[in-house]
């Protein structure tokens, strides 16, 4: 591929400019489209746990994560066009939104 290099605003990494949309690059365009689901993602896992601690029924909590990463999947597919990108920024996604439940949160 050869072109324009550009810095994304966000992360500063430079990708070309057919990859860059609004001064974001792809990477930074999905985090940020999926960036609230990421967090309601990390605040279902913690509430899965906390229900399999106490040997409750976590069915239904699996359902909600279930719809929640559909509707992940659906806004990364709605930015990317490529089907083989899509399925790999929605395995990126999800792995970032899985780690995320083991951050400390802040106590402020």
């Amino acid at each position: 591929m050869t072109g324009i290099l550009l810095p994304c605003r966000r992360c500063g990494r430079q990708v070309f400019s057919s990859e860059v949309s609004e001064g974001l690059c792809l990477d930074c365009r999905v985090d940020e489209a999926v960036a609230e689901l990421r967090t309601e993602h990390a605040r279902l896992s913690r509430k899965r746990e906390r229900y399999r601690a106490k040997a409750a029924n976590a069915g239904s909590v699996d359902r909600q994560i279930g719809r929640l990463e559909e509707r992940m999947a659906t806004r990364i597919v709605a930015l990317v066009s490529d089907e083989k990108t899509a399925s790999a920024q929605l395995q990126r996604t999800l792995e970032k939104a899985r780690e995320s439940r083991f951050d400390l949160r802040s106590l402020r």
